[in-house]
Formats: C-alpha cells, structure tokens, sequence
C-alpha cells in the first residue's frame, strides 16, 4: 500500500475512493436512482468509485468527454460576462431605449399590468447583450476544442500514453459509468518544440469531472493520483508536472491549488474580458514535502 495525500491507495488495482464519491448523496439525494444501487434483501449497498486505467471499449466517452471539457469554459465565460456590471447597464439602457422608441411607458393610471408588460422589452434587449458576449467568446473555445481534438494522443489513446512508464490515461468511475478521467503526458518530447528531447516534465491534460460530483472534491483525487504515477513509476525521469490554470473551470483551478501547484505565469488572456489563462507546476520536491505535511 502507498500513501497518497493522507489515504491509502492499492496502486496494484484500480482505487477505491468511495468515501469522497458517497458524499454526494448526502448533498443531492435526486442522484440515488435505480443505476446508483443495487438492492440485495433488501438493503442498498453503496455505489462504488474508483480510478482505472484507459481501456479501448473507453474510447467514444473518452472522446466525447474531451471534446466536452475542452468546450465547457465557453458557458462560464458567457455567463461572467453577463452579469459584469458593464454588461448589465448596456443591458438596462438598451431595455429603457426601447421602451421610449416604442412607446410603452405606463401612464399615469394604467395599473400594474402595464408595469408588468415592460418585461417583454427587457427580456428582448437581453437578446443582442447574450449573443454579442456569446459571439467574443466562443472563437477562442471552439479553436481550443479544435486544437485538442487534434492532439497526437487523439489518434490513439493507448499507444500515445505508453510511451512512458510515466504517462497514462484515467478514468474515474461511479457506479460503474464514466464521471471523471485526467491524462497525464510524460513523453520524452518537448510539448513545444517537438525537435528538442525533454524528459524531466510531464503536463496534465484533459481534467474533467461531472458537475454534479466536483462538490465532493474528487477532481483532487484524480490529480493526486496522476502525480503519484508521475514521480513514483518505475524508470520515471519526471521532476515537475506541468498544467493550464482557467478562471473559467473553478474547480480544476482549486484542485491544482490544493494539490500544491505553483503559479508560473499568464500563458495567454482570452474572451471578452481577457481572463488569465495561467501556467502552474509542481516539482518532486515539493510534492514529497506536500505528502509528508498531510500525512502528519
């Protein structure tokens, strides 16, 4: 048995992490369905979770779930720029500008149908406010999802993460369906320059986690173990871990701060707002003094 982040991780099998995954139950209870459980005389047992390595029949979800993370920053982005204040006050003087080009101002003894019937022109002036931070934002995510979809570990998942005893592909499990998975890349090349050899770094790629399981802190587990894989297997040259920071994936961004990831720098700002995109890394060293602290 190894130790990783304070629990106990079989690494000669896939991890049980039932204990983080069954606290979901307890927040949302709707989640408890007839694909959850099994009932045996008649007594629920608890759905298990864990962490397994890719296999082919993984395939279609895996894709899916890529492509699906790569694009998921594009909802949160829309919605940040929204509810910015500069949005909201073009969105209420847009809706008083079409109130007095048609016309609609109650008068002075109309009633409060007629204060009511001005919802329409605000609902309306939303209209242009969502497609306009819609249209700023979506060219960057649909490039990101693109250039991901293109990757040379979409080609063939299993050859690419065996290129190093140090890369895989993961997938995180409940109750027998695909919820999570996280990639992490070790092969020997620079993910830049693909002429020049490195083999000290390896980048984390493709973290997801199903919205309504990432309350449970699990995505952390998933990280955890990544790194474990990383600066642990057998004939691994890796010394620091790589991985993209997103204001717009508050989880992941937590998860990374928890698992003691360091900020490097911006990488690149994108949509309307020009958010941060930022690089982050963690070496061995830091990792093994991470590990002994939560032990204690």
């Amino acid at each position: 048995m190894e130790t990783l982040g304070g629990l106990n991780w079989p690494l000669s099998k896939a991890e049980d992490i039932t204990s983080r995954a069954a606290h979901v139950f307890h927040e949302r209870p709707s989640l408890l369905s007839s694909s959850h459980y099994t009932v045996i005389n008649p007594q629920m047992v608890e759905p298990v979770a864990k962490i397994r390595s890719y296999r082919i029949e993984d395939e279609k979800q895996v894709r899916f779930v890529i492509a699906k993370a790569a694009m998921e920053g594009l909802a949160s982005a829309n919605t940040k720029t929204i509810l910015n204040p500069l949005s909201l006050s073009l969105w209420v003087l847009l809706t008083g500008l079409l109130i007095q080009f048609m016309g609609w101002w109650p008068k002075q003894g109309d009633g409060i149908l007629a204060y009511i019937s001005l919802m329409l022109p605000f609902g309306s002036a939303a209209v242009p406010v969502i497609l306009f931070s819609d249209w700023n934002n979506r060219w960057y995510f649909e490039d990101l999802s693109q250039h991901v979809l293109r990757g040379p570990d979409m080609v063939n998942f299993q050859e690419y993460y065996s290129k190093s005893a140090a890369s895989g592909l993961w997938i995180l499990e409940f109750a027998g369906r695909l919820v999570g998975i996280i990639a992490l890349d070790a092969s020997p090349i620079d993910k830049i320059n693909s002429n020049q050899k490195v083999h000290d770094t390896a980048i984390l790629r493709h973290i997801y986690v199903d919205e309504q399981y990432r309350s449970t802190g699990i995505q952390k587990d998933l990280i955890d173990y990544a790194l474990q894989n990383a600066f642990t297997a057998s004939n691994s040259a890796v010394t620091q871990v790589k991985a993209l920071s997103s204001p717009l994936r508050d989880y992941v961004r937590k998860a990374l701060d928890e698992t003691g990831f360091k900020y490097e720098g911006v990488s690149e700002n994108i949509g309307l707002f020009r958010w941060k995109m930022s690089n982050r890394v963690l070496t061995k060293d830091e990792w093994k003094k991470k590990i002994t602290s939560d032990a204690k």
